[in-house]
């Protein structure tokens, strides 16, 4: 017999993003990404106009993947890079690095964050069991 290879499911990212987008009021949209830009799943709150149009989806995940790369230059120093909080006036974004991929969450601006990262640190590290 050969060796036996490991397989690896992947998550299901869409009950995972619906999962989060649930979790909290204050959660506008949750996206898991590739390390080449592309969304494998994303979920948007119902009712709520998106600020970004499609194309300025692809280019704000760009721009994140690129920042949470060179971020990585420092963690022989700093240790491996466990969340992101982009502030904008309109919208707050943070990035969490998830089993090689990128979840890519937005909130309202200007709330109590720790509750909401509480809340999807508690649903990764139930789906990182599985």
């Amino acid at each position: 017999m050969g060796m036996a290879e490991e397989i690896i499911a992947e998550p299901n990212y869409e009950k995972l993003c619906s999962h989060i987008i649930g979790s909290d009021n204050q959660i506008r949209f949750a996206a898991f990404v590739n390390d080449k830009s592309k969304i494998l799943h994303s979920a948007q709150r119902d009712n709520l106009d998106a600020l970004l149009a499609d194309h300025e989806i692809g280019m704000s995940i760009h721009y994140t993947l690129e920042r949470w790369r060179k971020a990585q230059n420092f963690t022989f120093r700093l240790g491996k890079e466990r969340l992101t909080f982009t502030e904008y006036d309109h919208v707050t974004l943070v990035t969490i690095p998830f089993k090689g991929k990128l979840l890519l969450v937005s909130t309202e601006p200007r709330i109590p964050y720790d509750p909401i990262i509480e809340k999807v640190n508690s649903i990764l590290t139930d789906w990182e069991k599985l």
